[in-house]
């Protein structure tokens, strides 16, 4: 079937609001790993330096939303600066409340009170309405992980009529009893990818078209089949000039590596030796009104033994950058002269713990699963290593010392590395010990 003439959308008027849950901190919603390069390789279609509408300004993305919100924020923004085209995206689980009502859930959600833990659809068509756009798109991926495939029951299926907002192109990833699939091991869910590929043709295709080349990839693989409901003539628009190429990663610093780098803390440093020097002014002046010039010497003697090496470190350190990078080699970090490395062969699986094992003071710890043969490698943190259950693992790091966001360096590790990545919950189920 012939396309008509794609519409393209003006990009200095339109907005988009990707949303994406991957990690949630109730045992009964499984992580879905897939999401966070969801999210990635759909921003890097519609913001394509050569064949994308948006700038990449205009594109929003939240990854693991915890609250409401943050979320009420970004939508009512794109609400208001919209006036061509508002896309609003979601992937993650979908759940019904005890009305039947669907509501999108956040890391934090409880499925026990979704009505109070999660983001009711009918908001979102609220925001949708609102807005001046002439076009309103929203696109639902919504799914629950199983344990072989990951799928979607009944209890959390899509309700394809309440999503009828006036002026919108719904395109939703199954029907409205039909599990939704997010394979195992694979970059995207499955409805995502189909996705990702019909915007990846030589030619671009109209939303109708994009639905036509989903539902047939679905279809061919014996998964649920996606649905849409069109307003008008929005399914004529088009969110490609062109072919992109989904799979190409996240921006890189430089050729061939991703580095996060975190801006070495001067005012601190700063502050921390005027303390320091306050405080050796203070000793000595108390010593010499109360015990004399010798006491006073004896006090000079010591703080220059033990005080002065502290502060000679701090000067050191200003300048310093801590640096973690990821390559086609592996993981890296760099402390100023200092460097630790661990190859990619040697690497069973890698992931990122809220808080590391035995403390409730450090959190976010990008931890390494060796494989069995595989030798331990020297120059990481010795401090944080010392609670791991064996020398099978290995702390890399801390991702607020390298600033590094969370879900650009999963994107990272997938891009260089493939599905080794893990969450926070697999990493726990897979060995209790590292609670």
């Amino acid at each position: 079937m012939r396309q008509s003439a794609p519409r393209f959308p003006d990009g200095a008027a339109s907005r988009a609001v990707l949303i994406g849950c991957s990690d949630f901190t109730d045992i009964d919603l499984p992580a879905i790993p897939a999401v966070g390069a969801n999210l990635a390789d759909l921003r890097s279609a519609l913001t394509d330096q050569t064949n994308g509408v948006l700038p990449p300004e205009h594109c929003r993305v939240l990854a693991d939303p915890a609250d409401h919100r943050s979320v009420g924020m970004a939508l009512a923004q794109a609400a208001r600066e919209a006036e061509d085209l508002l896309l609003v995206y979601y992937a993650g689980h979908g759940l019904l409340d005890e009305d039947g009502l669907l509501h999108l859930a956040l890391s934090s959600t409880d499925p026990g009170h979704v009505g109070f833990t999660g983001v009711p659809a009918d908001l979102v068509k609220r925001y949708l309405g609102r807005a001046r756009a002439r076009l309103r798109v929203l696109v639902l991926d919504c799914c629950f992980s199983g344990r072989a495939v990951a799928a979607m029951t009944e209890s959390g299926s899509l309700l394809s009529a309440q999503l009828d907002v006036s002026g919108t192109y719904t395109l939703t990833s199954t029907t409205a009893t039909a599990p939704s699939h997010a394979p195992p091991g694979q970059r995207h869910t499955a409805f995502t990818a189909a996705l990702l590929d019909a915007l990846s043709q030589p030619e671009p295709l109209t939303l109708d078209a994009v639905h036509q080349h989903v539902d047939s990839v679905m279809h061919g693989m014996g998964l649920p089949r996606p649905q849409r409901r069109s307003v008008n003539a929005a399914g004529e628009v088009a969110l490609v000039r062109g072919p992109f190429q989904p799979h190409a990663g996240p921006p890189t610093g430089s050729e061939g590596e991703i580095r996060f780098r975190e801006p070495p803390s001067d005012p601190p440093t700063r502050r921390n030796t005027i303390k320091g020097v306050l405080l050796i002014t203070v000793s000595i002046a108390v010593m010499t009104l109360f015990g004399g010039w010798r006491a006073t010497l004896i006090v000079a003697a010591a703080i220059a033994l033990f005080v002065g090496p502290v502060l000679l470190v701090n000067l050191r350190r200003r300048g310093v950058h801590y640096d973690l990078v990821v390559d086609g080699d592996g993981l890296r970090t760099e402390h100023g002269t200092r460097t630790a490395h661990v190859p990619w062969p040697h690497i069973e699986c890698v992931g990122v713990l809220r808080r590391a094992p035995g403390t409730v003071a450090i959190p976010n710890v990008l931890i390494v699963r060796l494989k069995a043969d595989a030798p331990r490698p020297p120059g990481f943190h010795k401090k944080l290593n010392q609670r791991l259950p064996d020398r099978h693992y290995v702390i890399a790091g801390m991702l607020g010392t390298y600033g590094a966001d969370p879900l650009r360096l999963r994107s990272a590790i997938e891009h260089f590395a493939g599905g080794i990545y893990r969450t926070d919950q697999q990493l726990l189920e897979m060995d209790p010990r590292l609670r």
